[in-house]
């Protein structure tokens, strides 16, 4: 229950707070102790007036140029909306985290969803040298912290999948496998969406899924599953004893083969035939022609 001050003004816990952004506690703390939410303290805990934070959200979270009730609203937009089958990359090429983000702005920018390609990267770029946007369990949430909606045409996510994975600088140490590009144009949209994605994806067997199922289509209905059990409160808590990844037959052997051919020692070169010299032919002198002398008759 919130709870109130003398002037009946009714008071938010850090979780009642996080409930109403669709946040994780850890995230938000983040934000109150770096001053980015108002906030005030009592009894030494931060709690929140609710009229302050709906402020907040219109004055910092929607530029001038935008009329607020326009903007769409991110604690109910479906998911559907920002990721059709063409935004999920199954099988990324890249290999090194400036190429990841260069390959999902590129698919983004293929659907006409991205304006300015290079400004976008370049965000991206200086966002991740700040910190990694990488998470424990192999997951990453790339964006940029302006929000410049001439450059973006329209809300998007990208979705990409490394097989092998990347070292994105996580903090557990481990590969990233799964890379969500958000390119949302309003931050309005922004806090809350990541808020479902990160809650989406706490659980490992979900990850695990999404690494081994085979099509976009196929990632895309789980994403949208999981989304909306957490839109709609519905979410089951796991337990980590019960997780255990697996992959189906055929993605087991074509990880399989690709083990096999990166350990399979290149053959040698195959050594030219060298041709039999040929045998010299003596050189013998020609015979001597003798004339016997002509007898004169």
């Amino acid at each position: 229950m919130a709870k109130k001050q003398g002037n009946d003004t009714p008071l938010l816990t850090m979780h009642e707070l996080a409930t109403y952004l669709h946040l994780d506690e850890q995230t938000v703390t983040k934000l109150v102790t770096a001053g980015k939410i108002p906030a005030l303290q009592v009894e030494r805990q931060w709690r929140f007036r609710r009229e302050q934070i709906d402020a907040w959200i219109e004055e910092q979270l929607v530029g001038d140029d935008e009329n607020f009730a326009d903007v769409p609203d991110g604690m109910k937009l479906p998911l559907e909306d920002l990721l059709p089958d063409q935004a999920i990359i199954t099988n990324m090429r890249a290999t090194a985290p400036i190429s990841v983000i260069d390959e999902l702005a590129a698919r983004a920018y293929t659907n006409g969803w991205l304006t300015d390609k290079p400004w976008f990267v370049g965000a991206v770029v200086e966002r991740e040298s700040l910190s990694s946007t990488a998470m424990e369990g192999g997951v990453a949430f790339l964006h940029t912290r302006a929000k410049d909606k001439g450059k973006i045409g329209r809300p998007f996510i990208i979705v990409g999948r490394s097989w092998s994975g990347i070292n994105f600088g996580a903090p557990d140490g481990a590969p990233t496998y799964l890379f969500f590009l958000l390119g949302l144009k309003y931050d309005r949209l922004h806090l809350p969406i990541l808020g479902r994605l990160a809650r989406a994806l706490r659980n490992p067997t979900t990850i695990a899924k999404l690494r081994s199922l085979s099509s976009p289509d196929q990632v895309r209905a789980l994403l949208l599953k999981e989304d909306a059990s957490v839109r709609d409160g519905t979410m089951q808590d796991f337990r980590p004893e019960d997780f255990k990844p697996t992959l189906d037959r055929t993605l087991r052997l074509r990880a399989i083969r690709r083990l096999q051919a990166a350990k399979a020692p290149e053959p040698p070169p195959k050594a030219k035939k060298r041709s039999k010299p040929k045998k010299a032919i003596p050189n013998i002198p020609a015979p001597k022609t003798i004339l016997s002398p002509v007898k004169k008759p």
